[in-house]
Formats: structure tokens, C-alpha cells, sequence
């Protein structure tokens, strides 16, 4: 995983950056059963998406 975050404004990968902003969304939502499978298909996409080396990673989400 790189020692620095990536520049402002450069994209990693756009998938990735609708995904934690579709988070984020969800983690303003009040706590519900709906919220909650929101949540774990959120996170399995961005799984999925994401490198295995964690070349892209990031803390935002």
C-alpha cells in the first residue's frame, strides 16, 4: 500500500469513489433492517471492485 494518500482530485478508480459516496449516503440514513442490507451489498461491491493488494485503498469508506 503506497505511504501517501493520492493527489486531490486524482481518481483511483471511479467505481470505487460512487461506492463511498454511496456510503457515506447510507451512513446519514437512521439505523433500520433496510439500512443494514444496504449496507452489506455496499460493501460487497466495493470489495469486489477493489485490488487485492490494496494498491487503491483508502479510509473513507
Amino acid at each position: 500500500m503506497p505511504n501517501s494518500p493520492r493527489p486531490p482530485g486524482s481518481a483511483c478508480c471511479p467505481a470505487r469513489d460512487h461506492l463511498n459516496d454511496a456510503i457515506r449516503d447510507l451512513m446519514n440514513q437512521p439505523a433500520s433492517r433496510e439500512r443494514t442490507q444496504q449496507w452489506a451489498a455496499l460493501l460487497k461491491q466495493w470489495a469486489d471492485c477493489c485490488p487485492q493488494a490494496g494498491d487503491c485503498w483508502t479510509t473513507a469508506a
